[in-house]
């Protein structure tokens, strides 16, 4: 079974990790893609900076975010490959997994407060909407207190100003 990680430098991007391990401790033979993407950089940007710099740049990008996730698969024993790409995540993740022919994507992500979801939504969810393969997404993390208890007595303070004005 082939299967896309896609990392970024988060803790919780790692979730992916163990549960690809699982299923390589149950006895599924897995072999990992890592894959991190780093966005373009903006024309105005790259105009001022020497290719060199913004390649070292990537470079070190790249090592933060794949180097413990490659120190984990080597400990594990799972086989794996590293890669990286440049460009739009959710576009880089769906174009590597159609070239690789890969059997699933495991995405670890954060949990985002539903108030934010309409901002930004989810890279996770644009993967989804530009590949059929199948895409397993794990959530990390916990939603603090402010998302629990001041966004819900904010947004009830707003309905209620606005009753009060009808």
């Amino acid at each position: 079974m082939k299967v896309l990680i896609p990392l970024d430098a988060s803790e919780a991007a790692r979730a992916a990790l163990y549960h690809v391990r699982s299923l390589f401790q149950a006895g599924v033979p897995v072999q990992a893609l890592l894959l991190h993407v780093q966005p373009r950089f903006h024309r105005h940007i790259a105009q001022f900076t020497r290719r060199a710099a913004r390649d070292a740049l990537r470079a070190e990008r790249s090592a933060a975010a794949l180097t413990p996730a490659i120190e984990d698969l080597t400990r594990w024993q799972l086989p794996f490959v590293a890669m990286t790409e440049i460009g739009a995540p959710a576009e880089c993740i769906a174009k590597v997994a159609e070239r690789e022919a890969v059997d699933e994507i495991v995405m670890g992500v954060g949990r985002h407060p539903a108030w934010l979801r309409w901002v930004n939504p989810s890279i996770a969810e644009a993967v989804m909407a530009r590949t059929d393969i199948p895409v397993t997404v794990l959530a990390r993390g916990h939603a603090g207190a402010f998302e629990r208890y001041a966004v819900p007595v904010g947004v009830a303070g707003i309905a209620a100003l606005l009753w009060a004005v009808d």
